[in-house]
Formats: C-alpha cells, sequence, structure tokens
C-alpha cells in the first residue's frame, strides 16, 4: 500500500493499542477472545509493516473461526478498543499553516493563498493530531508501563556534580523548586512533586518520504523521559502527534502545535487518571522540559532566522559575516574578525569564546515582541534580521521551556552530520572552494584513496556489534550514516589519519576533539568534565581559527 504521510497518523491511532502493551493487565482480562485475535493479528501487521494487500493473505495461511475481518474493519474495531480518536485539522495544501487557533476561521491560507475548500466545500488537506492526553492516562493504567514509568520518581537518583540523565540538568532541578504556574498564576503545587508527573520532551524534523526527494513531511514526536533511558528512545516508546503532510515545508509550525499546547495546559492542571499500582484516582500532570531537532526544525519552532541569518545562534547573539568576495548570501561567525573587509572600527572585532554575548529568556522573548509589535513591515524586517528572531513563538507560553536553554543542540546532527562532514570536506579540499592557503592541511588524493580503501577492508574484521560497516569513505562518502560517521571519528580515523599530515599539529588538533567527544558520549559525565569540554572546545575553536 502506498500510504502518504497523513494515511500513516491515522494507522498510528489504531497501532497505538495493539502494538505497545496497551491491552495488558485488567484491560485485556475484560477482551473477548475474538477481540484478542484483532489485536494480536494488528499488533502482526504494524510490527512486520506488512501492506493490507499480504495482510488479506493471511486468514488463508491461518485460517480461524469466526474468521478475521477486513483491515478497514480491523482498524476500526482497535481505535474502539483503545479510544483513542485522532482529531483532524484542515491545513493548507502546501503545509504552510493548519487552521487552528486565530487562524481557525480563514479561508485561505494567509502565507501562499491558496483556497482551503475545494468547489464541492471540502477541505483540500487536513493534518491529523493523534491526543496525547489519553495515551498518557492509558500507561498510568497499565501494569507494565506505569511501572516502568517509576523510573524518575524512584531508580533515579540525582547526585550533585554527576550528570548521568535529564534530570540531572539545570532547568528541571530549577522546576522542581518551583510553583506550578497556571493561567499566569503560580500555585503551591510544585513541578514534578508527585512521582507520577510526567517529563516530557519535544522533537521534529524534515524527512523526504519518496525517492525522488522533492516532497517533505515533518513528524511532530513526543518522548517520555519518564522511562529509563535505555528503552526511552525505543521505538515502540516513542509517541507520534502527527504528521506535518507537507509537501513543504511550514511555514507556521505553532499552528500545528496549537493541539499539543491545549493539551499542555490541561496536563499542567491535571487531568484524572486511575493508577494501577495504587488503585487509586489522581490528577495526572506532564510537563514539556525539552525540545530539540536540527538547527533548521528549531529554528522554526523558536521563529528564529537560523543558520543563514546575520544573528544566526539561538544561544549567543554572535553575529554573522558574508565570505569576501563572494556572491553568496550565507553567514560564517569567526571569533577574530579584525581583518574582514565589511567588519566597521565600532563593530566588535574579536569575539571571546568564553565570554560570548550569550541569549537569555527575558531579552529573547522581549526582542521577539519588539519584531512582532513593529509598526511596519520593513521595520519588523529590519529588527528581524538584527536579532535573529521573526516573532513570539507559542512554545514560550509554556511556562516549562526556557529560552533558549529549553533548545539544546542535537548532538548527531551538529558533530556526525556537520561538523566532522566538514573537516573532512576541508582535508580533501572540497570544503566551499578554500584551498590551503598559507597552511598545508589537505591530503593528497592517492592519501585519501588508501584511507578509503582502508576503511572498507576494516569492517571485514570489525564484529557488526561495534556499528554498521563503514563504506569506503573517499568514492562511498555520501552513503555514510551518522552512525557510521561516528564509529570511524572514534575508532577509524585515529588510526587512519596517524602520520598523514604534513604537520603533526593537524592530527594532534583531530585526536583532541576525539578526546571531547568521547567524554561527551560517556553514560556519565561529572562537572569537572563538563568543564573540561567547554574550556576544551574553546581552545579547539581558538586554534582551528589561528
Amino acid at each position: 500500500m502506498n500510504a502518504t504521510p497523513q494515511h500513516l497518523v491515522s494507522f498510528k491511532a489504531c497501532a497505538f493499542a495493539a502494538s505497545s502493551n496497551f491491552f495488558n493487565g485488567p484491560v485485556a482480562d475484560r477482551l473477548s477472545e475474538y477481540d484478542h485475535a484483532i489485536c494480536h493479528a494488528f499488533a502482526y501487521k504494524v510490527k512486520t509493516h506488512t501492506t493490507d494487500k499480504d495482510f488479506e493473505k493471511v486468514p488463508y495461511a491461518f485460517p480461524m473461526d469466526p474468521p478475521l475481518p477486513k483491515i478497514d474493519r480491523i482498524r476500526s474495531r482497535i481505535t474502539f478498543l483503545s479510544g483513542i480518536k485522532p482529531e483532524i485539522y484542515d491545513c493548507c495544501p502546501n503545509s504552510c499553516c493548519c487552521y487552528t487557533g486565530s487562524l481557525r476561521d480563514l479561508r485561505e491560507c494567509p502565507y501562499c493563498n491558496q483556497p482551503r475548500y475545494r468547489a464541492d466545500g471540502k477541505s483540500r488537506k487536513k493534518f491529523s493530531y493523534i491526543p496525547l492526553i489519553p495515551r498518557l492516562v492509558a500507561f498510568a493504567g497499565n501494569q507494565s508501563m506505569a511501572t516502568k514509568m517509576q523510573y524518575r520518581d524512584r531508580d533515579h537518583k540525582h547526585m550533585p556534580g554527576t550528570k548521568t540523565d535529564v534530570f540531572d540538568g539545570r532547568n528541571y532541578q530549577s522546576l522542581r523548586r518551583q510553583g506550578i504556574e497556571l493561567r499566569g498564576q503560580r500555585l503551591d503545587r510544585k513541578y514534578f512533586a508527585d512521582g507520577r508527573d510526567v517529563a516530557l520532551g519535544l522533537s521534529t524534523d524534515g524527512f523526504a518520504p519518496f525517492k525522488r526527494r522533492k516532497n517533505t513531511a515533518w513528524p511532530l514526536i513526543i518522548f517520555n523521559y519518564n522511562l529509563p533511558p535505555e528503552i526511552r528512545f525505543h521505538l515502540e516508546n516513542i509517541l507520534a502527534l502527527g504528521v506535518i503532510p507537507g509537501p513543504k515545508k511550514p511555514v507556521d509550525i505553532d499552528s500545528f502545535l496549537w493541539p499539543l499546547i491545549q493539551e499542555l495546559y490541561r496536563l499542567a492542571a491535571g487531568v484524572r487518571a486511575f493508577d494501577i499500582l495504587s488503585s487509586k484516582l489522581f490528577a495526572l500532570r506532564a510537563f514539556l522540559i525539552l525540545a530539540f531537532g536540527d538547527i533548521p526544525a528549531i529554528s522554526m519552532i523558536m521563529r528564529m532566522k537560523g543558520h543563514n541569518g546575520i544573528s544566526p545562534c539561538r544561544m549567543c547573539e554572535i553575529v554573522g559575516l558574508r565570505v569576501p568576495n563572494s556572491r553568496a548570501t550565507t553567514h560564517y561567525v569567526p571569533l577574530d574578525r579584525s581583518q574582514h573587509p565589511h567588519v566597521q572600527a565600532d563593530a566588535t572585532q574579536l569575539y571571546e569564546a568564553s565570554n560570548l554575548p550569550l541569549r537569555t529568556h527575558d531579552k529573547l522573548l522581549a526582542q521577539a515582541a519588539q519584531v512582532q509589535s513593529a509598526m511596519t513591515n520593513v521595520n519588523a524586517d529590519d529588527l528581524s534580521k538584527k536579532f535573529g528572531i521573526k516573532g513570539i513563538p507559542d512554545l514560550s507560553y509554556v511556562p516549562t521551556l526556557s529560552f533558549p536553554s529549553s533548545f539544546p543542540y542535537d548532538f548527531m546532527h551538529l558533530i556526525w552530520e556537520n561538523l566532522v562532514k566538514n573537516l573532512v570536506l576541508l582535508w580533501t579540499g572540497e570544503f566551499k572552494g578554500l584551498d590551503d592557503g598559507t597552511e598545508s592541511y589537505t591530503l593528497p588524493k592517492a592519501i585519501w584513496e588508501a584511507i578509503g580503501t582502508a576503511t572498507a577492508t576494516a569492517g571485514s574484521t570489525i564484529p557488526s556489534a561495534y556499528g554498521s560497516r563503514v563504506p569506503n569513505i573517499q568514492t562511498h562518502r555520501s552513503q555514510l550514516s551518522a552512525e557510521m560517521w561516528s564509529f570511524w571519528t572514534l575508532y577509524l580515523g585515529p588510526v587512519l589519519l596517524r602520520r598523514r599530515f604534513q604537520h603533526q599539529k593537524y592530527y594532534a588538533h583531530f585526536i583532541r576533539l576525539v578526546r571531547l567527544l568521547n567524554i561527551c558520549l560517556q553514560f556519565e559525565i561529572t562537572d569537572d568534565e563538563i568543564e573540561e569540554v567547554r574550556l576544551g572546545f574553546i581552545r579547539w575553536v581558538e586554534d582551528y581559527e589561528e
């Protein structure tokens, strides 16, 4: 079956109950044998990605009396049994926005002017949102899941000076000392005071579902941090909220997040739920504490210009510069810009890496308010370019999020999909047309061919438990996944690059990076090691610019 991302979301609502132990415990005891068979059959279909056409043949291979119903009736039955019903919203045909909140009564897209309805009065495109609250309530009533979700309160122990999980972070620890904010008022009850309160994380990223890669879709997913770290990111434990169907990147992602924000308000106040472990009713609360993704995704939900802007960083106010004597519209952010021809005498000539102009929550939102309240579009554009901010993000109304610290950089995209790739491009003389200049860090083609061959050959003697086999890094570089870049950087690169550079300092510079990355990837990291990483990267960047 060739399903669109929008259809897949509807299937997720049906599949949740069948494939995530939803019907374990007392609920399972109330199901008939026939309903059990339906749940198991649909769980098989979901977990094995069986197409509808192939699934129709299952009753012939495994006959039963009475026979399984058709797939549409199975989905309908699963939806009924789970009690989870997707919320359907109209959206722009180009996915510019979703008609929610202040946009709900519009008849055409405010960004591309495409009409909302067809001639017959039906919506041209829809966005399916899977409610979060019914699933969290179901978890509390499920013996297995409720037990696992005791991790945050019972199993994790905060040890000052050591970080082992998100619960050791500054934001979470600060929230635990604050009263819950509800409709602008502080309650006596503190965040996460109840061991059953749930900590959540939000993530999104664009992907191309079809081979031609011209159309993109944007899944919205929630992570349940109350689960132990070793299982919380497993596919069966990820909570899909919906998929922004595309074909283009959303212009107003806040309108797609509107249903989630409404649920977060309800969860802050508390929703009625049954605790299977104590056999009592209680007020279930859940709080969003983190949001992460690659830079384009986070720029959207923070309503920032992003990495190509004049003020490109979401963490600090460093100013980007255009490449001299180039028509490129992108910017780069050197610490030392004293020799740049376009830097004025009264501008910052040198940024101290240890003392960057960091953004704060209050200042960032004040700047966002300035942009949004500008008298003219020209004034708004000027302020937006200056601050790197497009307006006030709706997530700023979620009091458990602190801008920008609640939006950390995604390690995979930052390091394995960006930094390391660019280093290799630099060493091969393929990075944005730059040459060695007065240095000599580029390796000859013959050496890279040897490194590529050795990389591919090494896979024959490395156990598969270490990860995916890394292909020839010279001839098949585009095939390397983030996992492969990680393995090559941490284990193969230090061996294969040894004595390859004309000057030892370039190899030493790379090894220092490997040392810092290994610390970052530890399951436990001390405050002293965090300081070592902070100072280490400061020195690493300064040495790179030298």
